[in-house]
């Protein structure tokens, strides 16, 4: 029709699965369910850890003595950078997260897009 303006999406910036434009239903519904919205990182840390448990199996090691080398090892296990194209450090941060998009577990840039309002909205209050 001429003349008709085109209908617009309300934005979604007010919803409890909004998340910096992006959208966090399909995750607060089934939580690590969606291995890649997982944080790079993360899941490089624990698949890391993953392996060091197996290997202490293998070698039939106790829960204290593979407690003892691990807490003697994390330092050079876990020194392996931000390899993450998309990693921004948070300035002045109290808190342990080192990166702006880690948002409990997730990289909020892995999620998708928010439409604006949808039939998922939810208004957090």
């Amino acid at each position: 029709m001429v003349g008709v303006n085109p209908v617009l999406c309300m934005p979604g910036d007010a919803c409890r699965y909004w998340a910096a434009g992006r959208c966090l239903y399909e995750e607060c519904a089934n939580p690590g369910l969606r291995v890649e919205f997982m944080c790079s990182v993360l899941r490089f840390l624990e698949d890391r850890f993953d392996e060091f448990v197996v290997r202490g199996d293998v070698l039939g090691l106790s829960a204290d003595e593979a407690g003892r080398i691990w807490e003697q090892r994390m330092a050079a296990s876990l020194n392996i950078g931000w390899d993450c194209a998309q990693f921004t450090p948070v300035q002045d941060s109290p808190e342990d997260v080192l990166c702006l998009h880690f948002l409990e577990g997730v990289c909020v840039l892995r999620l998708p897009p928010c439409c604006g309002r949808c039939r998922r909205y939810v208004l957090d209050r």
